[in-house]
């Protein structure tokens, strides 16, 4: 089996791209990914692995662990645009979160309900 930073090599390699375009791509500097490609350097973080796969082709199964099948087909020309559900919340989310964390467990299931009906409420008044 090989070793985490031969395959991320490997997978670079597949791209046809320097370790500079590599970097760019997943937003991050040259040096991180030349630290990825060292034998004693660090690892990169999933959500690195996650685009070094999608963009290389490789499963990430066998990117992240050596195991599984090594290719399962084209790769993408550009990392993927990171999913809605994985972006950073808004300042109103993050306050609408902070204030929700602070109640009480009766409180969160009672503020679950009432806005799960007004969203009911509002599908039958159409």
């Amino acid at each position: 089996m090989s070793k985490l930073y031969e395959r991320i090599r490997e997978a670079r390699r597949l791209t046809a791209l320097t370790q500079e375009a590599l970097a760019a791509e997943l937003g991050v500097t040259r040096s991180a990914v030349a630290q990825w490609e060292m034998a004693d350097g660090t690892a990169p973080s999933v959500e690195n692995l996650i685009g070094l796969a999608q963009r290389s082709g490789l499963r990430f199964e066998y990117l992240a662990t050596g195991r599984g099948e090594r290719v399962f087909g084209p790769p993408a020309v550009a990392v993927a645009e990171v999913p809605a559900k994985y972006r950073p919340l808004s300042e109103q989310q993050q306050q609408l979160l902070e204030r929700f964390e602070a109640l009480a467990p009766r409180q969160k299931t009672g503020l679950i309900d009432l806005l799960s009906s007004g969203a009911r409420g509002k599908r039958t008044r159409r």
